[in-house]
């Protein structure tokens, strides 16, 4: 990420708490693929303040590579196609490089290969997440061979404009029952959304040593990390289930102690965040709405 988006980014969030995704799926390894007349269909289905979704489709059993740029400035990539190509896959091979040193040098030996970690196979729909309100971006995809590292076969590309705000009214419902935890992304009429990114975490307010206040602004700055650095979010979708029992989660509910729990939309700002308090007990049930969230909905969007 280049000074100046990163400078860009440090702006939109301190002025109005706003927000190159390459992606990360895997595929079989042993898969057959196939090199010759590979053509790849792109759809753009949504494109909201923070996120674009596509659906990804080739014609025939193969890899191929998808990404999400800002424009380059001063290049035609349709012109210029098998520059850009070349271009994009040396920088997945490369990101995929740093993540497999990584790996290795922590003892990891079950590495994914390029094909598996950097490439898709097969249909595939995909969200690219992390990006900047109200900025242009260059969406595409491209034919890969795995094993001789050449893109093959014609780019598609779509450029898109991301809103100014995200185009979804979505709340968040929040359950506790007993060590268990439920988040729920729904709509004005109460139906889940399925196809929405948000963030979410819980902490003990002991472990914070925090007043209330001081609470709510710990919850702020943990959200603009996420928004800041993209790669830092743990991105979710739909109905979240999770036992908080230190060994599933992040943390493990005590008897007594004191919770909070913010659920924010990744879509560009805290448009859609909530912040809910609660008292563990073993045979706790609770249920929240977004009218029980703390001020951080209000203040900070």
């Amino acid at each position: 990420m280049s000074n100046n988006t990163t400078y860009r980014r440090i702006v939109r969030l301190a002025l109005s708490a706003v927000t190159i995704c390459l992606l990360a799926s895997g595929c079989n390894p042993e898969a057959t693929w196939e090199t010759e007349d590979v053509e790849v269909t792109m759809t753009v289905n949504t494109v909201s303040a923070g996120f674009v979704e596509c659906s990804f489709t080739p014609n025939k059993d193969a890899y191929y590579l998808i990404s999400i740029v800002e424009p380059w400035e001063n290049f035609n990539p349709v012109y210029n196609s098998k520059q850009f190509m070349q271009l994009a896959l040396d920088s997945a091979y490369a990101e995929y490089l740093l993540w497999r040193n990584d790996l290795l040098r922590n003892s990891e030996f079950n590495v994914a290969p390029f094909s598996s970690h950097s490439l898709q196979y097969g249909a595939v729909d995909h969200f690219f997440t992390g990006l900047l309100p109200g900025e242009d971006y260059w969406v595409f995809a491209f034919p890969v061979n795995p094993e001789t590292m050449q893109p093959i076969g014609k780019l598609v590309l779509e450029n898109v404009t991301t809103p100014d705000t995200s185009i979804f009214d979505v709340h968040f419902e929040y359950r506790v029952k007993g060590e268990w935890d439920y988040v729920y992304p729904v709509d004005s009429a109460g139906a889940i959304y399925t196809r929405f990114p948000y963030i979410a975490t819980t902490r003990d307010s002991a472990d914070l040593g925090l007043e209330e206040d001081d609470a709510i602004l710990y919850f702020v700055g943990w959200c603009l990390e996420r928004f800041l650095i993209p790669d830092s979010a743990n991105v979710m979708y739909g109905v979240q289930a999770v036992k908080n029992d230190g060994i599933n989660s992040y943390t493990s509910f005590k008897e007594d102690h004191t919770y909070y729990t913010i659920i924010s939309g990744y879509d560009g700002s805290f448009k859609q965040t909530t912040v809910y308090k609660f008292k563990w007990k073993k045979d706790c049930n609770y249920f929240f709405v977004d009218t029980d969230s703390a001020n951080i909905a209000n203040n900070y969007r």
